[in-house]
């Protein structure tokens, strides 16, 4: 296999990670539609549950920003992929909702440094001319979670059981170990590699830029399928197609934000972007038939605010920085969508009552403007770390 044959599958190899890993995390929001019942618990205790993967995340991703450096990084991903594997396989088996909740915590913390490991695999086998490439391939994966994974694992929950969905990606999972095995290869530890500089005000703010533009819509998505049956008047049945029709905006949104990036730059996307992400927080509070143009508008807003930001935030650390940095801002994402599940059970802990999706859609709004100026002042330190 020839040098740029073995990058590409180095480069899908992590992409189909990083769908599998996406997917095993994102899933529970909207499939807990149909888990509720089974645990005799509230749909809004999808908030929980997601809580409970995430805080693991934090730990797990925090604690490995001061070693993983040292450690041998192809057999620490296979590991973590094939353990997340079977955790999921467990989840089909059970029945009481405190298991439920300590095998996602169990989850939470495999998953919290998958990607983080397996971006920086990607990265440092790659030229620096094509990280952009590598990165692209990876964020579009992304992408096909709302296309391909949400609706498939939907169509499961409605044809078969929710167990029948978990079971499918438990087993995506194992593939992906698999395919680790075969097509990644192993790299030497490094252990003066094991933090990247000291943790000052400059570090946390780049590698918590993601997880702060992410937390707007986080706060969504918990609650995004009821918010569709309940107050945008989509029927059960036709979830699938609506998390389809936004998947395949937030990938188009992806694609044009990485080529929007040369011509307007960072700033300009991530405000146009947010005042989409407005619009579509608009739509959710007059309600009425407006679920597909919510869902694209929705979807392709968080998308490219992520692109934006990430392209500002990836330009901090170097090769060598770029495995610690990677599970840190992992980490940060986490606790931000802990965050902001928490705070929408919380908020909705009485139901998707008019004046609790009110109050919830402020905070939404709030915190999505605050991005802005975040880009500006993330740009500003570029430029001035390029100028010195």
């Amino acid at each position: 296999m020839t040098p740029a044959r073995k990058l590409t599958a180095i480069a899908l190899v992590i992409a189909f990670i990083q769908f599998t890993n996406a997917l095993e995390y994102m899933v529970f929001n909207p499939i807990f539609l149909y888990m509720a019942a089974d645990f005799s618990v509230p749909v809004s205790f999808a908030g929980y549950v997601s809580a409970a993967y995430t805080l693991a995340a934090v730990i797990s991703g925090l604690g490995a920003f001061f070693w993983i450096g040292g450690v041998e990084k192809q057999r620490f991903l296979l590991l973590n992929v094939t353990l997340l594997g079977v955790t999921t396989l467990l989840i089909a088996t059970t029945q009481q909702f405190y298991w439920l909740l300590a095998l996602r915590l169990l989850a939470g913390l495999l998953g919290g440094t998958t990607m983080g490991v397996g971006i920086g695999l990607l990265l440092n086998a790659a030229p620096a001319a094509l990280h952009g490439r590598m990165l692209a391939t990876v964020i579009a994966s992304f992408s096909l979670v709302s296309i391909v994974g949400m609706p498939g694992m939907l169509y499961l929950c409605e044809v078969a059981s929710w167990r029948a969905a978990l079971v499918t990606i438990g087993g995506l999972c194992l593939l992906a170990a698999v395919l680790v095995a075969l097509f990644v290869p192993r790299d030497a530890p490094q252990p003066r590699a094991a933090a990247p500089v000291t943790l000052d005000r400059r570090l946390l703010l780049f590698a918590s830029a993601a997880g702060l533009t992410q937390f707007s819509p986080m706060l969504l998505i918990p609650v995004l399928a009821p918010l569709l049956t309940q107050r945008l008047q989509v029927a059960d049945a036709h979830l699938s197609w609506l998390f389809l029709i936004g998947g395949v905006a937030g990938y188009l949104a992806t694609v044009l934000a990485g080529r929007w990036l040369q011509r307007f730059g960072a700033v300009t996307l991530t405000v146009g972007a947010t005042l989409l992400l407005l619009g579509s927080l608009w739509l959710a509070a007059r309600g009425g038939d407006r679920g597909e143009l919510f869902m694209v508008a929705f979807l392709a807003a968080a998308y490219a605010r992520l692109v934006a930001i990430s392209s500002l935030s990836m330009r901090w650390p170097d090769n060598r920085q770029r495995a610690a940095f990677g599970v840190l801002q992992t980490a940060l994402i986490h606790l931000s969508a802990t965050v902001a599940f928490l705070l929408s059970s919380a908020l909705l802990s009485g139901g998707l009552t008019p004046y609790s999706l009110q109050r919830l859609l402020w905070l939404c709004a709030l915190s999505a403007v605050a991005v802005a100026p975040l880009s500006v002042w993330l740009q500003a330190r570029l430029r001035q770390r390029g100028a010195s």
